[in-house]
């Protein structure tokens, strides 16, 4: 059990801590690592970043047996790299309760400095499997939490009515940055901490880790500027900044330096500005770093509205016509350097190493990280924030341009209405592998068609991340892709075997955004001969939930329980006077978007108190009130996020309905609307107290007014 909040959840803890203990190591070692699965149910590590055998690798059911319980597993593999890297789960949603940790693996010759390791990560009090089942039925209580809603009531009273009226014209779920809502934020298990045992004008090395499960950080320190002297475990051209936004699963070296007279904040704010965590440094009164102004999520929605009105939404992404390609940097140029040995010690410049600062021409004076003269000046202004295009490699990255290219374009793709991320409009359950060769050059073309930011991690190498610095573009294994961009990668292919490329926010991997990149000819092994059916079943789960509402007139309720492409929904209503109906469907979703589906089901209805009878005083048949049918037809969301529905029965007769849930009017409250052309209607309204429980008051044709509690699952 474990307590961050002062409300205890079960959760998952390696040698009795959260995080996992920090695993340091020197280059050229050999790791040995033995994992005791304690736990009733399998598990699995892998070590993100590192270069390593394939079957050490650790994703289970691709290149590394799952850690069934009661056993113990032993990774060994040699550490041809330095850096700052860190280990998590690979299974389920683990990684959020808490299996993760952090990896220093320092170079022999690495000078003596003042360091600390700081693995910052998102915690809720909730269950995560219960989260992801929360996530997929796309319900309010995270917006809520976070203020994120964008009702009607707030966004007339901001200004932005022809706005959000936009918005939803295009059936676009509310504008966010996040998508789940997080009870704390945590560096090192810790809120808050202080580390006292500096002195000013010390300097001070921060290994700054991205170890959460689906945020992204902005950091900044009170005591001044910060240098990034290393990304993703690479020592990169020193450079100076305010503040430095760390995408999930990046790492950074920063060197701070300590002023007199307190201690000093260094803070990682979470991309929704929901809350923060913080290290001091120093002895003395806190001084705080800056405060990020929380969003405005009505004035993002305008400019996503705008971006979006040259775009065309059809084709399950969004095909950007008149929006400019980012600039591509080609392949070659006079310097050719192999990227990435993972077979034997990698030399200078290689994507194993950590570069060494000392061998930089024109550098030898300054220290062996790389300061430059009068860097730890004060900036003026809101500051600097690093972009990727200021990452420059200290040695040309380019690839041997005489070697063959293989070029892979790549569609980031998503519905957010039902929650199903993919590459192309294909989870990874429905995709075929991604074919390489070793040998080969090899280039990703990746652009990002939905509202979401992804950080994205290929296992087993590095990559050129091609930026404005051309032939000197940054290695990395992980990066971040905004809405809108095109992202070029380049990479030697020197493995073997299969290896993973994925989204690293948890939820969008566990639904689907994620490839298998597989070396051709090469022999696969026990998992690879099945197709990898157990890793491919992950975005196959199916999820339920309901809600229940004990009514002044009846119970009512309703049941969801929905797969990528399938779902089966039912509807039911007893009234406390005898009279009972329910409608089963099951759903087919078809198109890229899936505004469409095509269904089958039952009807059945028996309101003795309610119906008419016929003028010989015997009831009649197929009424609103006295049914029994088989039906068939489809579901179409509308603009304004209306579903219609279009059916026929088995005796021929046809009914239309229209239906809008969960119209947001202000922060908590909503409306529901329908009616069809039985000539039924209802107007509901509901107020959230929390994600289990609403209350709520709505008038139906048949009911009248009446009003209950709705319970939320």
């Amino acid at each position: 059990m474990a307590n961050f909040t002062g409300k205890a959840r079960m959760a998952i803890a390696v040698n009795g801590s959260i995080p996992a203990p920090t695993l340091t190591f020197n280059q050229g070692d050999t790791a040995i690592i033995r994992v005791h699965n304690k736990m009733k149910m399998e598990t699995s590590v892998h070590w993100h970043g590192l270069l390593l055998p394939n079957e050490e690798d650790g994703v289970p059911y691709l290149n590394t047996a799952p850690i069934l319980p009661g056993q113990t597993h032993t990774f060994t593999f040699p550490l041809i790299q330095s850096g700052t890297y860190w280990y998590h789960s690979h299974t389920g949603v683990q990684e959020q309760a808490g299996l993760y940790g952090s990896i220093v693996i320092k170079r022999p010759e690495e000078p003596p400095m003042k360091e600390y390791v700081l693995l910052l990560s998102d915690w809720t009090d909730e269950n995560p499997h219960q989260v992801l089942r929360y996530l997929k039925r796309g319900a309010e209580w995270y917006s809520i939490r976070k203020g994120a809603l964008q009702s009607y009531g707030e966004a007339i009273a901001a200004g932005y009515f022809k706005d959000k009226v936009n918005q939803e014209w295009k059936r676009m779920t509310p504008m966010d940055v996040a998508d789940v809502y997080y009870d704390k934020f945590l560096v090192n298990g810790k809120e808050k901490d202080i580390y006292k045992d500096v002195q000013p004008g010390e300097k001070v090395k921060l290994r700054i880790i991205n170890g959460a499960s689906s945020s992204y950080f902005t950091t900044q320190f009170a005591g001044g500027p910060m240098q990034v002297v290393a990304a993703d475990g690479i020592n990169v051209m020193p450079v100076v900044v305010d503040k430095l936004e760390l995408a999930t699963a990046e790492t950074y070296d920063v060197i701070v330096q300590i002023p007199a007279g307190g201690a000093y904040e260094f803070r990682a704010t979470s991309w929704d500005v929901t809350g923060f965590s913080s290290v001091f440094l120093g002895d003395g009164p806190e001084v705080k770093a800056p405060t990020v102004p929380r969003l405005d999520y009505f004035a993002m929605m305008r400019e996503m509205n705008q971006m979006m009105g040259s775009m065309d939404m059809s084709g399950g992404g969004m095909n950007m016509g008149n929006m400019k390609d980012m600039k591509n940097m080609q392949m070659g140029g006079d310097n050719h350097q192999d990227m990435g040995q993972p077979k034997k010690q990698p030399d200078a410049g290689t994507t194993g190493n950590q570069h060494d600062m000392g061998n930089m021409q024109g550098m030898q004076n300054n220290s062996a990280h790389g300061e430059m003269p009068g860097m730890f000046m004060p900036l003026g202004g809101e500051g600097i924030l690093l972009t990727y295009d200021m990452l420059r490699s200290i040695n040309p990255s380019t690839l041997d341009s005489t070697r063959k290219v293989r070029e892979v374009k790549l569609t980031l793709t998503g519905n957010m209405l039902r929650y199903v991320w993919s590459f192309d409009n294909k989870t990874l359950s429905e995709a075929d592998d991604i074919l390489i060769r070793r040998g080969e050059n090899v280039r990703f073309v990746m652009t990002n068609t939905t509202m979401m930011r992804h950080p994205m991690h290929l296992h087993g190498h590095f990559f050129r991340f091609v930026n404005a610095q051309g032939q000197y573009s940054p290695m990395k294994h992980t990066f971040d892709i905004k809405p809108m961009e095109t992202v070029t990668i380049e990479f030697y292919a020197n493995e073997e075997k299969d290896w993973f490329f994925h989204c690293h926010n948890l939820y969008h991997m566990m639904t689907g955004m994620a490839r298998v990149v597989s070396y051709e000819g090469d022999p696969k092994n026990e998992f690879g001969k099945t197709g990898y059916k157990e890793l491919k079943k992950e975005d196959k789960q199916l999820y339920s939930w309901f809600d229940l509402v004990p009514h002044t007139q009846g119970i009512w309720g309703n049941y969801t329980l929905s797969g990528n492409k399938y779902a089966l929904e039912m509807e039911a209503r007893a009234s406390y006077k005898g009279d009972f109906e329910v409608e089963n469907h099951v759903l087919r979703y078809i198109g890229n978007q899936q505004y469409l589906a095509a269904f089958i089901g039952f009807d059945y209805r028996n309101n003795k108190n309610l119906e008419e009878l016929g003028e010989d005083g015997v009831r009649e048949t197929n009424t609103k009130d006295n049914r029994r049918v088989f039906d068939a037809g489809f579901y179409y969301l509308l603009p304004m996020l209306v579903r219609s529905e279009w059916r026929i029965d088995h005796t021929g007769k046809l009914r239309l309905q229209l239906e809008r849930r969960d119209l947001p009017l202000s922060n908590n409250f909503f409306a529901d609307l329908r009616v069809n052309s039985d000539k039924e209607y209802e107007i509901g309204f509901r107020y959230m107290f929390s994600r289990f429980l609403s209350l709520s008051t709505n008038y139906d044709s048949d009911y009248g007014w009446g009003a209950g509690l709705t319970l939320h699952y």
